[in-house]
């Protein structure tokens, strides 16, 4: 008994530890941040005025469309959509839609937060994932680091469908020729950006789906954890099988003959006596966590 309460109140304590886990790793973040940014500012001269135009420079591109210098220079094509359509449309909506990329991604943080605050490192990744799709400049860089990051919940990946496979292979086919054409127009002239459009729209659906299929998966793991803390669900863990010891009579395993009678040497068990039929009974569900 006392080994027992000792057992409980360590497996409580983890239980709270973990919980805590995400203010070690926010103040880690704070700290690293803040130092890193500390770092750069004495690369450049320690000068705040400097620090603050290298950083709108090299962070706002990142963020939405906007001018490298007076000239009304924009980004050239990236492997996103933002880019084609900012060019397409006219000059006096372009400030009403370069806020209206900035703040579609904006749009997920609350909802997926509130669903999937249990699952810090699938948080982590579904934002890289959508950010990797909605980024005005988006970059093969910015959809590695959410793979990455993916790859550190396996237990989701495992409940992932097949479409998030073909489309995992199918993502280097629009990269290649994205390369291809945008040689093709901005240097041999022989092609339009046309070409790159469709080439960023299989990119964008194939991203989307991958996205999407992982946060499902997230969501119909959630949902078994759930069913497992209330009591409706049986979890059955491959190394908990056991097998069953055969029957021996005489120092011989039974056999089973082909009426389907057991059989040990000259002793037969005859199949025309009638058996008790078992009633079904309700078994509840049985999941692999």
């Amino acid at each position: 008994g006392i080994l027992r309460g000792h057992q409980q109140k360590s497996s409580l304590k983890h239980q709270r530890g973990q919980h805590n886990d995400w203010k070690a790793v926010l103040s880690l973040y704070l700290c690293y941040l803040i130092g890193l940014h500390c770092l750069a500012s004495l690369l450049v001269g320690g000068n705040s005025n400097e620090y603050k135009n290298v950083m709108i420079q090299t962070m706002l591109p990142n963020v939405a469309f906007v001018d490298q210098d007076q000239s009304g220079s924009v980004p050239g094509p990236s492997m996103g959509l933002h880019w084609y359509f900012f060019v397409q449309i006219f000059d006096r909506f372009r400030s009403y839609f370069t806020i209206f990329v900035s703040g579609v991604p904006a749009m997920f943080v609350i909802p997926l937060t509130i669903r999937l605050h249990r699952y810090p490192s699938v948080l982590a990744a579904a934002f890289q994932l959508l950010w990797a799709v909605f980024r005005p400049t988006t970059t093969i860089h910015t959809l590695t680091l959410g793979l990455l990051l993916a790859m550190l919940n396996p237990r989701t990946i495992a409940r992932m469908r097949n479409a998030s496979l073909i489309s995992l292979f199918a993502v280097p086919v629009p990269i290649l020729l994205f390369i291809t054409f945008h040689r093709m127009w901005l240097v041999t002239g022989n092609g339009n950006p046309n070409y790159i459009f469709f080439q960023c729209f299989a990119y964008g659906l194939f991203v989307s789906t991958i996205t999407l299929d992982f946060i499902s998966a997230t969501v119909k793991r959630d949902k078994v954890l759930r069913m497992v803390e209330k009591g409706d669900t049986i979890v059955k863990q491959d190394d908990d099988e056991k097998v069953e010891d055969v029957p021996e009579s005489n120092g011989k395993p039974f056999e089973m003959d082909g009426n389907g009678a057991e059989s040990n040497g000259d002793m037969n068990k005859s199949s025309e006596e009638p058996e008790e039929e078992e009633q079904p009974k309700e078994q509840p569900n049985v999941v692999f966590l």
